[in-house]
């Protein structure tokens, strides 16, 4: 697989339509006219593209990634608060796990409901 189109698939999996359209694809437009003398800084422009349009789109997302993650954790730190024996000492061990399973349920619906969809890819005859 060769740089160019590597940095394609990438674009097209994670980036959006807009931000593949119009900015990583004239970025590799350039690299693909730019004289052969300064190859690798021509493919650290082209990276450098490709990691603001992935900062644009996780900025885009951000605080509705942020809102979906923080309703499940409050909702699971909520219950843990109301259920759990307050005369019973927790030790550093324990409220780490507990931390951890809530991360963990928190964040992984959020990201199920964020994951972009499968975009479908032109037929080759």
């Amino acid at each position: 697989m060769s740089f160019e189109s590597g940095v394609s698939a990438f674009a097209e999996r994670f980036l959006s339509e807009r931000t593949h359209r119009l900015i990583v694809e004239p970025a590799l437009a350039d690299l693909y006219f730019a004289d052969g003398t300064g190859r690798w800084a021509n493919r650290i422009a082209v990276l450098r593209a490709v990691a603001g349009g992935l900062r644009d789109e996780v900025a885009g997302g951000s605080g509705v990634f942020l809102c979906l993650t923080l309703v499940p954790a409050c909702y699971f730190l909520t219950m843990l608060i109301l259920f759990l024996d307050f005369f019973t000492s927790m030790n550093t061990a324990n409220v780490m796990t507990t931390l951890a399973i809530v991360s963990v349920m928190s964040v992984g619906p959020a990201m199920v409901c964020l994951w972009p969809e499968r975009r479908a890819l032109p037929r080759v005859d």
